[in-house]
């Protein structure tokens, strides 16, 4: 359906902006979202035309998202190695820790298996640490296309079970894990958590105390012939099928692992579904992944797990980082901390 050219980019190139949100969504966004995409977004083809622009100015631009708050201060902020090859930041809140240590948040980054680094969500791990007394270790796990499926995963998983091994060396309570991620970071926590359980190796270790999926991709089979929220929302700003499509092609070149559980979590067997710890999943209204992160929720519940599922309304994909600007980014900030804080009492 798109020619990947020799750049990574899909073929079409980048019209010439601004750029207007497009008619068949325009009328369902918050009216605070649309005026901050006037005047913010509606010039900037790097964060609107993404997957049109060479990956490697995308990456060179740093491709933060617009409306985050600035960082909290920390106790420190320190970079590690993780198995001494992935990169990860651990964030440790101000305060006391606790004789047993503090708990601990694993964040994954958004940005589509593709895009997102150390640096893109500090704000949101700073802010998350500080409000819930966790520390945050945010991983840096491998992008594709340089490393496709499933290496993604694979650094995931590894981290988790870093954390249970070593995590003590850095104050984290290892009776205390939790984990999560936004978008391909949701997909990856989704993914490590099925793993988790099902392996015979960790049956002796702390079970995962909850599991928050922002905006998760669960489903690499969805398009919008097939799903109801890619369908609504086939030309919603900063994420419209297109784009998802873009990202799909690069992490997932192999069309055979387009429903393999650990790229898709959504097709895990019921079984290992009851198997999961407590789920928060955070979807935006106005998201073509709005359809499969609330079936990923139903399922959870469907087989026996305590799971709380919120819809924002309004607000497009990148909701989580817009906390400076719309209530709706505030409050899935509160939802989050709460939830971790609740879970690790």
């Amino acid at each position: 359906m798109y020619t990947i050219q020799e750049d990574y980019s899909f073929a079409g190139g980048v019209p010439s902006a601004p750029y207007s949100i497009d008619k068949s969504v325009i009328d369902k966004l918050d009216p605070v979202y649309v005026e901050f995409y006037k005047t913010a977004l509606s010039n900037n083809p790097n964060i609107l035309y993404t997957h049109r622009v060479p990956l490697k100015e995308i990456r060179e631009s740093g491709n933060v998202i617009p409306g985050q708050t600035p960082l909290v201060e920390m106790e420190k902020t320190f970079d590690i190695k993780i198995n001494d090859i992935i990169p990860a930041r651990v964030f440790v809140p101000k305060g006391e820790p606790p004789k047993a240590g503090f708990p601990c948040f694993i964040w994954f980054h958004g940005g589509g298996h593709v895009l997102g680094n150390i640096n893109t969500e500090n704000s949101f791990c700073t802010h998350v640490a500080d409000m819930s007394k966790t520390i945050v270790i945010s991983v840096d796990y491998r992008l594709a296309p340089e490393h496709p499926f499933p290496a993604a995963p694979e650094d995931a998983y590894a981290s988790l079970l870093w954390v249970y091994e070593s995590g003590s060396g850095i104050g984290i309570d290892i009776n205390k894990i939790t984990i999560g991620g936004s978008s391909a970071g949701g997909n990856l926590a989704a993914v490590v958590c099925q793993k988790f359980v099902n392996d015979p190796k960790t049956t002796k270790l702390p079970p995962i105390k909850l599991q928050v999926l922002i905006v998760p991709v669960t489903d690499c089979t969805t398009t919008p012939k097939t799903t109801e929220s890619w369908k609504e929302f086939e030309f919603t700003p900063q994420l419209p099928a297109e784009k998802m499509l873009w990202y799909r092609a690069l992490y997932l070149p192999n069309e055979s692992d387009l429903t393999n559980p650990e790229a898709s979590p959504l097709f895990y067997s019921d079984e290992s579904f009851s198997k999961n710890p407590p789920c928060l999943v955070a979807v935006a209204e106005c998201d073509v992944l709005k359809t499969e992160g609330i079936e990923y929720g139903k399922k959870l519940e469907k087989n026996g797990v305590k799971t709380e599922i919120n819809v924002y309304k309004g607000v497009p994909h990148p909701v989580m980082v817009m906390d400076a600007v719309i209530d709706q980014g505030r409050q899935l900030l509160k939802d989050v901390t709460n939830a971790i804080k609740q879970s690790v009492v």
